[in-house]
This record gives structure tokens, sequence and C-alpha cells, in this order.
């Protein structure tokens, strides 16, 4: 049986729908509109009193844990074997995160339990993205624990057969969990990292997201992320950065691309469904880039073993996500969609 582990952040996120410009000023927050931005853990605190007078929701979040929440939501005939790593908090006397992760079948042995509050996300939606704003929390301390634990956790990891990292906002973590895969791998060699970097360690860059990159062997970008990355020169010299094998998935509000290298160089495969919903009939993005991760890794690790064909069922939940407020829930037009493409991979 595969089995597929995550790891990253798990958060608090508390979603409202508004304009960013208007909350920004109501918060008293300098950021920018539409795009990531880390704030304190006191500012946190502070929105999230705000934001529930403006009727606000509250979910549990995390770009890796809305993956995992996917992926555990797909495996109801236990098809893949789910794991996840990664820092709980504590909200009055309950882990709500890790408590979650037993409900839905996922092992969190690999999953350190702390006094400290989950991470909290102030998640600002409208008609043309969302705004983030988002805290440390609990995940404060990812980097001692990585450390604390190095050749435990890297035995942990080596032991799936595709591993899914996504960002914290500590910037040495790239690094750290490049070095901790390197590791991995040795124990396991055949390993596959798929890594979700989002513009929080794109934006920075430097020498700990290169040598992430070349632990990688599927890299998840969306659009203005794969901008960002490869810039005028194309997908060329990113691809270059990758592990051998290695392919890029990239997704826009139309369809997915995944660009592999071939051996007479590059491989360019698009996928072109139906586009996303019209502007008008879009009520919450917020995870819908974790959705299509998770369904992809699902798809990919239980079903296909094909990259496109994958990406087609994570765009198509990712498109039904965007049409429904809070996280994918199943419902039949979900289960509709997961049986017609189950079909047309068979």
């Amino acid at each position: 049986m595969t089995r597929i582990g995550f790891l990253g952040a798990m958060n608090r996120d508390i979603v409202v729908q508004g304009t960013a410009e208007t909350l920004l000023a109501t918060l008293g927050i300098d950021a920018a509109p539409l795009i990531e931005t880390a704030i304190s853990d006191d500012t946190a605190l502070r929105g999230a009193t705000l934001l529930r007078q403006e009727g606000s929701a509250d979910h549990l979040g995390g770009s890796a844990f809305n993956a995992a929440r996917v992926a555990a939501l797909l495996n109801a005939d236990q098809s893949l074997d789910l794991a996840f790593f990664g820092i709980a908090g504590t909200i009055g006397a309950a882990s709500p995160h890790h408590d979650a992760l037993l409900d839905w079948g996922i092992d969190a042995s690999g999953v350190l339990k702390v006094p400290q509050p989950p991470a909290t996300c102030l998640a600002i939606v409208e008609r043309d993205g969302r705004t983030l704003l988002t805290a440390s929390g609990a995940n404060a301390g990812v980097a001692d624990w990585i450390r604390s634990s190095f050749e435990g956790l890297a035995l942990s990891v080596s032991r799936c057969d595709i591993i899914h990292v996504t960002s914290f906002l500590d910037p040495a973590t790239p690094g750290l969990i490049a070095e901790l895969l390197r590791h991995a791998r040795r124990h396991n060699p055949a390993l596959v990292v798929s890594l979700d970097p989002g513009m929080a360690w794109i934006g920075p860059g430097g020498a700990g997201l290169e040598s992430l990159l070349g632990q990688t062997r599927i890299l998840h970008l969306n659009n203005e992320e794969f901008d960002a990355l490869c810039g005028a020169g194309g997908p060329g010299p990113a691809m270059a950065m990758l592990a051998p094998e290695g392919a890029i998935v990239a997704r826009t509000h139309s369809g997915a691309t995944v660009f592999s290298a071939g051996p007479d160089g590059l491989v360019v495969a698009t996928l072109s469904p139906r586009a996303l919903p019209a502007s008008a009939n879009i009520v919450d993005a917020t995870g819908a880039g974790d959705t299509f991760c998770g369904a992809f890794l699902w798809a990919y690790g239980a079903h296909s073993g094909d990259l496109l064909r994958a990406a087609a069922l994570g765009f198509e939940l990712a498109r039904l996500k965007v049409a429904m407020r809070g996280p994918l829930s199943m419902s039949a037009t979900v289960r509709s969609a997961v049986q017609s493409w189950t079909q047309l991979t068979r």
C-alpha cells in the first residue's frame, strides 16, 4: 500500500468575506492585499477578535493539513496509508488538529503536541482572491523540533513513498527540511518529494529553497508562483534545480500544465478542463490550491501514477471548492466528480 506523508504547518483559519483594503485598514495592519504576510501572534489575536465581529468563520487549516484533509476525504476505501508530521497546538484542553487527524484515519505518531495555541491565519476572501495574514503560534518551534528529533523524524519520513511538504514562516526551515529529506532518501532512495512552497518560500528565495528544490520530484506552483520562480526564462532553469525525473505541476484559473524532462528536452503537457467558476460564483478560494494538491496526491498515489491525470482530479475538486464556503466536503457533486474521473482513468 502506498504511504503518503504530509509535512507542514497546522493553523487556525479565521475566514471572512470582505474587501482586503477596507479590512486591513480596520485591523490597522500594513500589508498588501491578495498575498500572504507574516504578522505577530498578538496582532493575529486582536485581528481574530475584530474579524469575528465581521461574521468570520473559524476552521482548522494550514496548507499541508488542508491537503491531508482532502486526501483522507477521498480515501474512504483506505487505498492509501496516510501520515502527518508537524506541531499541533492546544486550544483549552484539546489538540484539535491532532484529534482531527486521528478521526480521518491519518497516522499522527509524527505529530508533536505542544501547550502553545495553533498558529492563526486571518483570511480575507473577495472575488479577486484572498489575503492571508499569518502568525507563527505553535509553529514557532518547528526548527527546534526538527533539530531535536532529526534522526527519528528522517527515519519516519523515509517509510513514506511520497512526502508532501508545505511552507513554515521560519526562514530556517527550507534548509532544515532539505537536510531532513536528504537523510530520509538515504534510507529510501525511491522517496518522492512533493513540494508546494508558496510565496512564503519562493519570495525570499535563497540557498535553503534551492537545496529543498534539489530534493523535489514534484513541484506545485500556482500562476503567481510560477511567474516568480520561472520568470521570463520559462521553466527550464527551475526544472534543472529539481531532483532527477523532476516535474513542475503549474495550475492556473483555466487548467494545469505539467512540465517534465524528456530525452529530447522539455516535455509540456497541458490540461484544459472547464475554467473555474465566474468570479461572481466564487464564494471562498481559501484552500483551493491545497485542495488541488490533496486530490492530486490521492489520485497519483492510489489510482493513476500519471501526473496529468492526477492534475485533472485536483483541478476539478479545486473548481468545486471555490464555490463552497469552508473546507471541501463530500457532497453529491464532489462524489460524482471523483466517480467520473475514476471511470476515465481505468
